[in-house]
């Protein structure tokens, strides 16, 4: 048997089926996939919030200021109360790394840019140290300056690249 919780006006199951008055409402998804719901929780004004956040709150109580909602196992479909728990940004991007989910790179879904475009980039700014910005530009082009000056200051980097970096955070 499913069991539900309150969540103000609504009843949240402990799969994240949220129910009001009218029957079960149903969640989209957002630019990232995870399922986020319309409520009205405050004088009828309207928020969206994500289900798994509003699952953790029915559950277990609040989420303190700085802490995210973790997917346990880093299946954001899977919104079950007990596949939910609280940590830091750096804990949850920990959990992603060791899970294999971590979006970054070529497996980000609104990626512009691929891994190969950044190594490229990397590649022809460490055999052309001389050159300037605008030399760049040239050189690369159909690359945007931005994308150029970013792989230069080391802000945009390959998926391989930047789990590199996490890793020797020890986070």
């Amino acid at each position: 048997m499913t069991v539900f919780k309150p969540f103000h006006h609504y009843m949240v199951s402990e799969y994240g089926e949220i129910v009001g008055n009218h029957g079960k409402l149903t969640p989209a998804p957002d630019k990232d996939g995870y399922a986020r719901i319309s409520l009205r929780l405050e004088k009828g004004k309207a928020t969206k919030i994500h289900v798994h956040r509003i699952v953790y709150m029915a559950f277990h109580g609040e989420i303190p200021p700085n802490m995210v909602c973790c997917h346990i196992d880093s299946n954001i479909k899977n919104n079950h109360y007990t596949n939910l728990r609280i940590d830091t940004q750096k804990g949850n991007i920990r959990d992603k790394l060791k899970n294999g989910t971590w979006q970054a790179g070529n497996t980000h879904p609104r990626a512009i840019y691929q891994d190969n475009d950044i190594v490229k980039i990397q590649d022809t700014i460490k055999e052309n140290p001389q050159l300037k910005l605008r030399n760049f530009e040239e050189i690369l082009k159909p690359f945007p300056r931005h994308l150029i000056f970013d792989v230069m200051r080391g802000k945009r980097k390959t998926r391989d690249q930047r789990i590199k970096d996490m890793e020797s955070l020890s986070i």
